[in-house]
């Protein structure tokens, strides 16, 4: 036990600590599977990962609430952890860490693909409204020529 309660035993903080990577581990699954998804051109399903993304994100902020009492006193905590414990508990933290870094950044990328495809599409919007207004302005013309032609014609 450290500091007298088993709450803060370290067979729990590694439960938690494992818990939190396999969190992560699925998390970085569905970032994978939402690159493809952005890179496909398929809403509907994406819509599906950001609501699966969703339910993992909660279920992390569950087991962060749970982590903060040992984070409250991490270096005592850590120093009281036998050798084995201590080196699992790093191995953990560090493969928590390199998921984290790696999903912050393919979201990162992610973002600036889906801006860049909301730019292409604005243009491309911009482009059939400007075809728009021109093939009415072609047709207003067509029509004040024919209308002034059949007035010559008839005068």
């Amino acid at each position: 036990m450290i500091d007298g309660t088993n709450e803060l035993a370290p067979e729990k903080l590694l439960d938690l600590l494992t818990q939190q990577r396999d969190l992560y581990r699925r998390l970085q699954d569905l970032s994978d599977r939402q690159r493809d998804l952005i890179s496909g051109d398929r809403p509907e399903q994406l819509l599906n990962i950001l609501r699966d993304r969703q339910t993992l994100v909660t279920a992390l902020a569950k087991v962060n609430e749970q982590l903060s009492p040992y984070r409250r006193n991490w270096r005592a905590i850590y120093r009281t952890l036998p050798e084995d414990l201590r080196r699992q508990a790093s191995s953990l933290l560090e493969e928590i860490n390199d998921k984290l870094q790696v999903i912050l950044k393919a979201d990162q990328e992610d973002q600036a693909l889906l801006s860049a495809r909301k730019q292409a599409v604005a243009r491309s919007l911009n482009q059939v409204s400007g075809g728009q207004t021109a093939n009415a302005a072609y047709a207003r013309q067509g029509a004040s020529v024919a209308g002034g032609s059949r007035a010559d014609l008839s005068g």
